[in-house]
């Protein structure tokens, strides 16, 4: 019988906005319910309206810090043969990602379906989110990298859906020496991917899907559709939902898919509505 762990991980420290804790919670009601898998909640502190400073140049890091050494205890401790992480934002990976390298090792390709590589440092940004990648490597914030005890091999990672890339993550893709196609003009579909996976022999696979890849004009609970925001400091998505699925029916359907990380849901709509609420006093 396969055990399967569902991972409720509400981090909204490692990109310093709040909505990333609300959208976590929200997840797990969207997901198909399996009274066979297990449930557990990272707790995560919630989000108070105060201020998170810096350490070492990056945002709540002793929070974020906390936040993995829990995960990573939960999962040392109920051994999961697959994961189902529901985030936050991407920095949820890390723990369940780490896991199941030292449990599957070089059996193991994970596709990394976002708009960002995520292979900063504290040097690059201080959101501890946009370094995820660069730890699990094993070269990214110093601290967090120091948690991962069995780094992947860069050919063990495959980016899907990249868009337009920041010079610093050019330089730091090159300095890692990994390689990566820009996709702003056409998504990896299905059949590239599975080749890539058959290629390189891997039996087991890791899917880490941040919504932030899916194009903001069909898909509004999005980083790149906040209300009243005109401005980003990053090229958004262009994955259709057509696409999304094309892909992971695909995945799915053809690989044993052991990780699966969903990560950075803002559903703006619902997020305004609970602030309405809140101040009503009829709910008091």
């Amino acid at each position: 019988m396969t055990n399967t762990l569902r991972l409720i991980y509400p981090d909204w420290q490692s990109g310093n906005k709040a909505e990333y804790y609300f959208g976590a919670n929200l997840l797990k009601s969207l997901i198909p319910k399996n009274e066979n898998q297990k449930e557990i909640k990272i707790n995560v502190e919630s989000p108070q309206n105060n201020e998170i400073y810096k350490e070492n140049g990056v945002y709540g890091q002793s929070q974020i810090i906390n936040n993995v050494i829990e995960a990573k205890n939960i999962l040392d401790k109920e051994k999961p043969s697959k994961i189902i992480t529901l985030g936050g934002n991407c920095m949820v990976s890390q723990a369940p990602f780490d896991y199941l390298k030292s449990k599957y090792k070089d059996d193991l390709g994970v596709i990394w379906i976002d708009t960002h590589p995520d292979i900063s440092s504290p040097e690059n940004v201080p959101s501890e989110h946009a370094m995820v990648v660069a730890n699990l490597l094993g070269q990214g914030d110093n601290e967090l990298s120091k948690l991962v005890s069995n780094p992947l091999n860069k050919d063990q990672l495959l980016y899907v859906g990249l868009q337009d890339l920041l010079d610093f993550e050019v330089h730091n893709l090159k300095k890692f020496n990994i390689d990566y196609e820009i996709q702003n003009q056409s998504i990896y579909n299905y059949p590239k991917i599975q080749n890539w996976i058959n290629k390189n022999n891997f039996s087991k696979i890791a899917i880490h899907f941040d919504i932030d890849v899916l194009n903001p004009k069909e898909f509004k609970s999005t980083y790149f559709a906040e209300p009243n925001v005109t401005e980003f400091p990053s090229a958004s998505g262009q994955m259709s939902l057509k696409q999304l699925n094309d892909i992971l029916s695909g995945l799915f359907n053809n690989n044993d898919v052991v990780g699966f990380t969903v990560a950075e849901y803002l559903p703006w709509d619902q997020i305004s509505l609970k602030n309405i609420f809140s101040k009503l006093n009829i709910f008091e």
